[in-house]
């Protein structure tokens, strides 16, 4: 079991890594990522460490249509990029999470797995119901896709197996987004006779929770391993941190009326709470938006005033020019301040969400600086 996991720095690997077996990587939503970065990825985790990668969206959702050499092509840059971890031994599976429009249609599926790469094994999670038929599981188990088991709003959480591995998500309950969401002990408790029925027939399981606003993933995750008899020492320490740290609060205030606002908006504080971390994230929420300013907002520049301190993005030059006294800090560890988190946050949400995820995509590309020629205080 482990808990949706996107980061690719390397401190923030070797620290979950000392916790969980697994990770799953979501490709930044609709990118592609940096080839250094699975090679960081495969060369900064334990020998025996596992990732599990969603397949891009240009490819299950751009490209589904039209299954020929554009798709192909594009899964093969994406199976290439992931080679090192499969070679290493490290990559579980790619998980192609469909379009919740794409409905059932064999033909169409079959004509789809049998182009994919071969050398990998593949989980796919269906979002329409009606994929949920006693036909779909021989196509299935005809190319050893595992049917992901899902716990969410939309489908019920039916279990199938289709290959030699079974994947599980827990996506939560929640309202926009639906992973803002804290499993009950009692919920936890319906899935364990699930997971061991599961076990005998099957060589691993990967089970992964997608609720990871304020730390429920990790609680969560850790409490079904508990609940199924497979907590190690250092889990269950860190089970009592996660425990303690939820006892502490619920997390950012006010996220739940901003998440409200429109589609996008899940997905930006998602984003942006790996940019930036939810002490700050918070501090960003709380600053009134009177204070904020935008004079330029398009997808190629950003400038802003916010507060006394100015604030320029340009996509480009990859640049982010800020002189706030928490900047400098950030400078130096990667990390966004809560100033630049609320003019994001203050950006049309089309906007916003492109320039969150070109961010959160390569990280390490990216310039933080000062303004030339200022000195910054604190």
């Amino acid at each position: 079991m482990g808990v949706f996991y996107p980061t690719s720095t390397e401190s923030k690997l070797k620290h979950y890594t000392q916790v969980f077996p697994t990770a799953e990587i979501d490709s930044t939503f609709y990118a592609f990522p940096q080839s250094g970065t699975v090679l960081g990825w495969n060369r900064f985790s334990p020998k025996d460490f596992i990732f599990c990668a969603k397949i891009p969206q240009t490819i299950t959702h751009d490209k589904l249509a039209d299954i020929g050499p554009s798709l192909e092509s594009e899964l093969d840059r994406f199976a290439e990029l992931m080679l090192p971890l499969n070679n290493s031994g490290k990559l579980g599976c790619l998980l192609l999470q469909m379009p919740p429009k794409y409905k059932y249609d064999l033909n169409h599926l079959e004509s789809f797995l049998s182009v994919l790469p071969h050398g990998f094994k593949y989980a796919i999670e269906f979002r329409h119901k009606s994929w949920l038929q006693d036909s779909t599981w021989p196509i299935l188990s005809k190319y050893n896709v595992a049917y992901t088991i899902v716990d969410e709003p939309l489908l019920p959480p039916e279990v199938h197996v289709t290959a030699d591995f079974a994947y599980i998500r827990w996506h939560g309950h929640g309202q926009r987004p639906w992973y803002d969401y804290h499993y009950t002990e009692k919920e936890l408790e319906s899935w364990v006779p699930k997971v061991k029925e599961i076990e005998p027939s099957v060589k691993a399981i990967y089970g992964y929770f997608n609720n990871h606003f304020h730390g429920y993933a990790v609680e969560n995750a850790l409490k079904i391993l508990q609940m199924l008899g497979k907590l190690s020492p250092a889990q269950r320490e860190a089970l009592n941190r996660a425990k303690a740290h939820l006892e502490k609060g619920k997390g950012p205030e006010g996220l739940g009326e901003w998440v409200r606002g429109g589609d996008d908006r899940p997905k930006i504080i998602d984003l942006l709470s790996s940019l930036m971390g939810e002490s700050r994230l918070a501090r960003a929420l709380a600053i009134p938006d009177e204070d904020v300013s935008i004079k330029i907002a398009t997808s190629e520049e950003v400038v802003a005033k916010i507060r006394d301190y100015n604030l320029t993005m340009e996509s480009g030059p990859k640049t982010i020019t800020h002189d706030c006294g928490d900047w400098e800090r950030s400078i130096e560890t990667r990390q966004l301040c809560k100033h630049v988190g609320k003019v994001l946050l203050s950006l049309p949400e089309k906007i916003a969400l492109g320039w969150v995820t070109q961010i959160h995509e390569d990280t390490d590309a990216w310039r933080f600086q000062k303004p030339m020629g200022k000195v910054i205080t604190t």
